[in-house]
């Protein structure tokens, strides 16, 4: 048996295909790690208003503020003119593009609206100009502590209206509304301290991209407060699970000041989202020629010949297509680790890999090859099946295009199936292998797709299915016809 493993080996590296599609491979690991390094851009903000600043600025030419038909586009034109004339002189991704266009916007409209109004009074507007103005200084001296610190004084001014309303409701319905804003009020009130407290600006970040996410992740599950968890539907728990998962990352990147980067590392964490195309082509490629090739040239006959029974044979070949297929995989992570490393640096992999945990409801840490290795072996189910289904139809119909095709085309509608057995309730689904062979979903407590999965159950119906077709496979070799080849 070793013999004829040896043997198969030594055919599938005198193929010209195998060092394409390693060179291949190669090939997109440079080019995406040369173009992550050099084209990483920062986060930024953009800002649309429907058109220039040129465009608003020869527009409103043909304006008469004087005018009652002209006065409300007017008004929107020249607000639209100083938001943009602010914004391109502090730059798209300073902080104080996001004050200008977030905080300061309603005030510079009630600033125009004043100024073409013969109902203000003189005080008021000069009020809310010397109220602008500070805020301009502010942000010429780059203080934007000083927008955060007013900020958290209206929340809490507002905090303290909401609980005086509070005190003096009864109805059920006006209270539960008060409540969510209290709530509200309350998160963005934790941001704005966060924000000081660790130093995160308004300017585009890493940091500040997650007190954003963790904001809209912690109300979406304060929606779900007075729901019963096990009693949604799964695709309602997914999204549940998302948000609780998103919620305490962000939060844990924020508590710990943690900066994460597309650089190696994220590349690493998620390898096989970036790779698994690869993985695959390499795997059902091999499985789908290594026994159709046999008896398109003519050569099983000298194969058959030898002292081996066919089952030997067989399995020898397929025990090679697992083990390229295995190889395959770590061909590329050491690529990975190693052209990345070269190319955009080896540090960030001292950064580990941040997870949450559903069964303990804590975030933990854990080294990133460990990571990537416990991932590799949950979803090697699909890589394994796929293989042994492009094996399969290789046997089965002697045909290498049409044994590629199936899997490749089981692959991608693989998805749809879930996702239209997920729209239709389709219960039945749990005993098809689609559902079943991404076995990482079940790691750190994580939900399946379907309700009543569990990892035992998964992993027998992939045996099955794995047994099946390798049975199939079997007796169709046993019984195939080989005089007339």
């Amino acid at each position: 048996m070793i013999n004829l493993i040896k043997n198969e080996f030594v055919k599938v590296f005198k193929k010209k295909t195998i060092y394409i599609l390693l060179i291949i491979t190669l090939g997109y690991i440079l080019l995406s790690n040369f173009i992550m390094k050099y084209n990483n851009s920062d986060y930024s903000y953009y800002y649309y208003y429907g058109d220039s600043l040129e465009y608003y600025k020869s527009e409103i030419k043909n304006l008469d503020p004087n005018n009652p038909a002209d006065l409300s586009t007017y008004i929107q034109f020249e607000n639209n003119i100083r938001l943009l004339e602010l914004t391109e002189k502090y730059g798209n991704n300073s902080w104080q593009a996001y004050v200008i266009n977030n905080i300061l916007s309603s005030s510079i409209n009630t600033m125009i609206m004043y100024e073409y109004s013969d109902e203000i009074t003189e005080d008021a507007y000069t009020k809310a100009k010397q109220t602008y103005d500070n805020a301009l200084e502010k942000l010429d001296n780059d203080d934007w502590k000083y927008f955060v610190e007013q900020d958290l004084k209206s929340i809490n001014e507002s905090i303290e209206e909401q609980n005086i309303l509070k005190s003096n409701t009864k109805d059920k319905q006006t209270l539960a509304s008060i409540d969510d804003t209290i709530f509200d009020l309350n998160l963005k009130k934790q941001i704005d301290e966060w924000r000081l407290e660790k130093n995160i600006s308004y300017a585009p970040s890493f940091l500040n991209n997650a007190l954003d996410s963790y904001y809209n992740n912690a109300l979406s599950l304060h929606d779900y407060e007075n729901t019963n968890i096990e009693e949604l539907s799964s695709d309602e728990l997914q999204y549940y699970n998302n948000s609780l998962e998103n919620a305490n990352l962000n939060k844990y990147y924020i508590e710990n000041n943690i900066t994460l980067k597309n650089d190696n590392r994220s590349v690493l964490i998620n390898f096989f989202s970036s790779y698994e195309l690869f993985i695959l082509i390499i795997g059902i490629v091999i499985a789908a020629s290594i026994v159709s090739e046999e008896f398109n040239r003519g050569t099983i006959k000298l194969l058959l010949v030898k002292p081996y029974n066919r089952i030997k044979i067989l399995m020898a070949k397929f025990i090679v297509c697992v083990l390229i297929l295995i190889l395959a995989i770590i061909f590329i992570v050491i690529s990975q680790l190693i052209l990345g490393g070269l190319i955009q640096g080896f540090d960030s992999l001292s950064i580990p890999a941040i997870i949450y945990n559903f069964d303990t409801n804590t975030v933990q840490t854990m080294n990133v090859i460990a990571y990537v290795a416990l991932i590799g072996i949950c979803k090697f189910p699909i890589y394994l099946l796929l293989t042994t289904l492009a094996f399969t139809c290789s046997t089965i119909f002697t045909n290498t295009a049409l044994a590629v095709a199936v899997p490749f085309l089981g692959y991608m509608v693989s998805s749809l199936i879930n996702q239209f057995a997920l729209a239709y309730n389709i219960k039945q689904i749990i005993y098809f292998v689609t559902p079943n062979w991404d076995l990482s979903y079940y790691l750190f407590g994580g939900t399946p797709l379907f309700k009543n999965l569990t990892a035992p159950f998964s992993i027998i119906v992939c045996l099955i299915y794995l047994i099946i077709m390798v049975i199939t496979s079997i007796i169709v070799f046993k019984k195939r016809d080989i005089k007339n080849i």
